[in-house]
């Protein structure tokens, strides 16, 4: 049973939580960040993490592309489906307004997995924007050990029923 990860991360936190699933799965998956590679075949895979995060409500552009690109063949995985962002409450809102419908009844992982404010790693009108608006003196992390786990503990049963 082959497993790929396919995500993007624009400020980290995604691909930290890319790292924290890896570490709790018994079989090393293939990964592929999306910002930095393209994905040509995903026939060969079981089961297809994807993963990003929501800016401004929306999606990265690369992962919804990927997906609307790849609906047919999805459609006959095992997919899981998680994002980064800091509206927990909205998180299933913005895969329903971001990712084909029928893509989203057949995930069988839906998940939130926190946010993470870095701003060593943004531009100087991000870190205003930041700090100015929304009031963010320095850098946190709120990332969901519990969904990482979820997600792990999912992808492990998959892998050990189908072998």
């Amino acid at each position: 049973m082959k497993t790929l990860i396919l995500f993007s991360s624009k400020y980290g936190a995604t691909e930290k939580c890319v790292g924290l699933i890896m570490k709790e799965l018994k079989r090393k998956p293939d990964v592929i960040n999306l910002k930095k590679q393209t994905c040509k075949d995903i026939d060969r895979y079981d089961t297809i993490l994807i993963g990003g995060a929501i800016y401004a409500g929306k999606l990265q552009g690369e992962v919804k592309k990927f997906v609307e690109d790849n609906q047919e063949c999805l459609y006959k995985k095992n997919i899981g489906l998680f994002l980064c962002c800091k509206e927990e409450e909205q998180a299933i809102e913005y895969l329903k307004t971001s990712l084909p419908d029928a893509i989203i009844q057949k995930a069988f992982i839906k998940e939130h997995l926190g946010h993470e404010i870095n701003l060593e790693r943004m531009n100087f009108l991000e870190k205003l924007l930041l700090k100015t608006v929304f009031k963010v003196k320095k850098s946190y992390s709120k990332i969901n050990d519990h969904a990482i786990k979820r997600i792990a503990k999912n992808i492990n049963e998959i892998d050990a029923v189908n072998g």
